[in-house]
């Protein structure tokens, strides 16, 4: 890798990252059309190195041009030394590489290691039981019904997983059968737009353009939409006062459910954080 293919994607990546915020931010308000214009533009950026080929080339000059020299022709009879090549991890490029390679790392590591929790929290829980939580889920077909695990290790209800996918409800929230058709209605939402794979997709996007800031804030203004098109969708199937009793109830008891609704709506923060 070498500086100017690094600022080629710079400012590549920046530009599909900045035109994707823009028009989700100005074309449209309905929740659900801006996080399909997010989804759009990370599904660009995961393709963009495989089309950086089609897109015009970037010159960057680094460094003025060297002046040149009239070359000396050697002596008859001189000997020239010959030049030693300096070690291949000393050079630029695989300086530049190596640094890329390491965040990448580091970003797919944390990625990894979520999901590895995930599925470790979802094979020792429990099976809910409680039919408040169950009647959900009833009426669905049995290939499209999300298995539902109780666990300690969890701060608050999160969804994961392709589908039908995975819901995981901590026992305060199971505690409180009141709230079910509201969160179920929710995480419901989240499974059913699949929108757990597109995070997932998010931080592949991450770890190839980790150097951009605008790729992190598309990232985290995918998540913080996906929750507003989640709520749009939970609204139109339960009743709106439940669901706005349901909300209060959580922003009052940020210690039950891990800080409100950051830790219920956003199963894709990695790695979920154990209770000890």
């Amino acid at each position: 890798m070498t500086w100017t293919l690094l600022f080629s994607l710079l400012v590549k990546s920046s530009l599909v990252a900045g035109a994707g915020l823009v028009s989700a931010r100005f074309l449209t308000r309905r929740p659900v059309e801006r996080v399909d214009i997010l989804r759009a533009t990370v599904c660009v950026l995961l393709a963009l190195p495989a089309i950086m080929n089609m897109l015009p080339p970037i010159e960057l000059a680094l460094l003025p041009p060297l002046p040149t020299e009239p070359v000396v022709a050697p002596l008859a009879g001189a000997l020239s030394a010959p030049i030693a090549a300096p070690p291949w991890w000393t050079t630029p490029g695989a300086m530049i590489g190596g640094a890329w390679l390491l965040g990448a790392a580091l970003i797919g590591g944390r990625l990894a290691l979520g999901l590895r929790t995930l599925e470790r929290w979802t094979r020792k829980g429990q099976p809910v039981t409680d039919p408040a939580w169950l009647a959900p889920i009833e009426d669905l077909p049995p290939v499209d019904r999300p298995g539902l695990v109780a666990s300690d290790r969890v701060a608050g209800p999160l969804s994961w997983g392709v589908a039908p996918g995975t819901i995981l409800l901590d026992p305060a929230t199971l505690a409180e059968p009141q709230t079910a058709p509201a969160i179920m209605a929710h995480e419901l939402a989240h499974l059913r737009r699949h929108d757990w794979i597109f995070l997932i997709l998010s931080r592949a996007v991450l770890a190839i353009f980790w150097f951009n800031p605008l790729v992190w804030r598309l990232h985290a203004v995918l998540a913080q939409r996906a929750e507003e098109a989640a709520d749009a969708d939970a609204i139109g199937q339960v009743d709106r006062a439940l669901y706005a009793r349901t909300l209060v109830r959580l922003a009052a008891a940020p210690a039950l459910l891990g800080a409100s609704r950051e830790s219920r709506g956003k199963p894709w923060r990695w790695p979920p954080t154990p209770r000890r």
